[in-house]
């Protein structure tokens, strides 16, 4: 969001960006699942993160000031590629744990993504307020 900010998009429509890339990520989940249940769960994960790995490259290398409509794009694509890897990454869970441990499996699971997703949080919070 910072780098949208930074390539001219106006801070007021920030929210709005993470918005619509949450409603692209809605709209696109049960697609990927079916695609997951289809072609197989890993095939369809290595897709979702080699997108989202050119994404961010082009992300980065996006000039400021070659317009809002870019980051929109680019943006809204990013939901589409989180779409295609989280439910993936979840499934994976539940294909390989016991049925008697797939709650543990679970709660492993979001508590590693929480806390390996916090400093980054953290560091943004520190960006954002310097």
């Amino acid at each position: 969001m910072l780098w949208a900010n930074d390539r001219g998009l106006a801070i007021a429509w920030v929210p709005l960006v993470w918005a619509g890339a949450s409603a692209v990520k809605a709209i696109v989940a049960g697609p990927a699942g079916a695609l997951s249940d289809y072609f197989g769960r890993v095939p369809l994960l290595l897709a979702g993160w080699g997108l989202r790995i050119a994404l961010l490259i082009a992300l980065a290398f996006t000039a400021h000031g070659q317009g809002e409509a870019l980051t929109w794009t680019l943006f809204l694509l990013y939901g589409g590629a989180l779409a295609m890897t989280e439910g993936v990454e979840r499934a994976l869970i539940g294909d390989f744990s016991h049925a008697s441990q797939r709650g543990t499996a679970f709660g492993l699971y979001h508590m590693t993504t929480g806390l390996a997703a916090l400093p980054g949080a953290l560091l943004f919070g520190v960006l954002w307020q310097g």
